[in-house]
């Protein structure tokens, strides 16, 4: 008998996936995954979702004078990174007088085990972007996604856009407080590598970078540059902007954002490599859990834990107990 309420709770689950995939059908393409809705309320209300703000709340708050939409990009069978990833973000305090709106970014889904889970993903949280391409690392995605934006949100812009890994945590705040004031044209904010190179080689690296939306506007409208990626995509990105005259307005957060590192890594401090700090924008290469448990620490992610008589947490000696 005890195993009727789990069948009936797995039965619920796959019945709401079935019906989703025939609403959203195509393999989820762009198009029909957010048909005529925002991905910022599509959450309704749920606790789990990383965005900052409600739509209710943004139209209250005449505070609000900076909105920022990031997209992690990522792979369909990532579902641990994105369920850390939600914990982290949804975990943070909302940015003063900013909304910043982070969705996982995904080319067409089309592993069956995907299609099924990545729609419940999408019923629970509405935070996933389903871009109409073929999942690579190098050959469009990012194309894809900076020319998608400006057309899914065509009735409300948002003043940046960015892009970003899934092994990278953006502190939201500090990312706040580092645009606010900035030009919200022809800019082009992240980190700069190879630092302290010849500047005409540059380039922000792909731990995370953000333009004005002026400048997705422009990709989107420039549909040449889908298959101008001979590079890396990141270097690339940086050359469409010098060639189409829109590297101005260019923000290098060095030392603010960089890779992880620590005493016991096998690897020497540099210029984009170093220890935690307080006012760090973005932190890079969190490559497994140790690094994502270290540097959540590090910047007090678990300071809302409460006392409980379900259990006694001491974080600073790793004693977990009833």
């Amino acid at each position: 008998m005890a195993s009727r309420p789990i069948s009936l709770v797995l039965l619920t689950a796959i019945l709401l996936a079935v019906i989703y995939l025939v609403v959203v059908p195509d393999d989820f393409k762009l198009t029909e995954v957010f048909s005529g809705s925002s991905p910022s309320c599509a959450n309704n209300g749920s606790a789990a979702s990383m965005t900052t703000s409600t739509a209710a709340q943004l139209a209250a708050d005449d505070a609000v004078d900076l909105r920022v939409f990031i997209g992690i990009v990522t792979v369909p069978g990532a579902y641990e990174r994105r369920a850390l990833l939600r914990l982290a973000y949804s975990l943070q305090p909302r940015p003063a007088g900013a909304v910043v709106d982070v969705r996982f970014v995904l080319c067409t889904v089309d592993k069956e085990e995907d299609r099924i889970l990545v729609a419940l993903e999408v019923i629970a949280h509405g935070d996933i972007l389903v871009l109409n391409c073929t999942e690579n690392m190098n050959d469009g995605k990012t194309y894809a996604y900076f020319s998608a934006v400006p057309r899914l949100f065509a009735d409300r812009p948002y003043d940046y856009v960015g892009k970003t890994d899934d092994d990278t945590y953006y502190r939201l705040a500090s990312l706040a407080e580092s645009l606010r004031g900035k030009a919200r044209r022809d800019a082009y904010h992240g980190f700069l590598t190879p630092c302290h190179w010849l500047p005409e080689k540059q380039y922000m690296s792909g731990m995370g970078y953000i333009v004005s939306w002026d400048v997705a506007a422009w990709i989107a409208e420039t549909p040449e540059l889908r298959d101008d990626h001979d590079d890396w995509e990141d270097v690339n990105f940086g050359g469409w902007l010098r060639k189409g005259g829109r590297y101005k307005n260019v923000y290098n957060e060095e030392p603010r954002m960089y890779d992880y590192w620590d005493r016991e890594m096998d690897a020497d401090i540099n210029c984009f490599r170093h220890e935690h700090r307080a006012d760090a924008v973005a932190v890079h290469k969190l490559k497994d859990r140790l690094k994502w448990a270290r540097t959540l620490h590090f910047f007090n992610a678990t300071q809302g834990l409460r006392p409980s008589k379900m259990y006694h947490l001491d974080l600073e000696n790793n004693i977990y107990r009833v």
